[in-house]
């Protein structure tokens, strides 16, 4: 009876199935985006290199460095929601405590 009553209602299970599949292969795209850091680190290398080459000053490199690593552990943070491996341990920032 199981050869029957998949015939009988693939019309209504068929397109179910399909758009489990659909849904999963987008959300494993998504995890892929959320969790990949190479762009991340390619932004830091060009910041790196900018400071390295007198384009930009100290001020600025630490201001935009900041940035990418507040990028950085939200990517790691991602990771771990996911259940995926980080490494590195957490990324921190220091901060300037004379700032008032």
């Amino acid at each position: 009876m199981g050869l029957l009553s998949n015939l009988l209602f693939f019309p209504v299970t068929g397109p179910v199935a399909g758009i489990k599949w659909s849904l999963g292969k987008v959300q494993k795209v998504v995890e892929e985006e959320l969790t990949d850091d190479t762009a991340i680190k390619q932004d830091l290398m060009e910041l790196q290199m900018q400071l390295e080459l007198g384009d930009i000053d100290d001020d600025e490199y630490a201001r935009r460095e900041s940035e990418i690593m507040g990028r950085l552990r939200d990517v790691r943070a991602w990771r771990e929601r996911l259940g995926k491996a980080t490494s590195g341990g957490p990324v921190r920032v220091a901060r300037d405590t004379d700032e008032e």
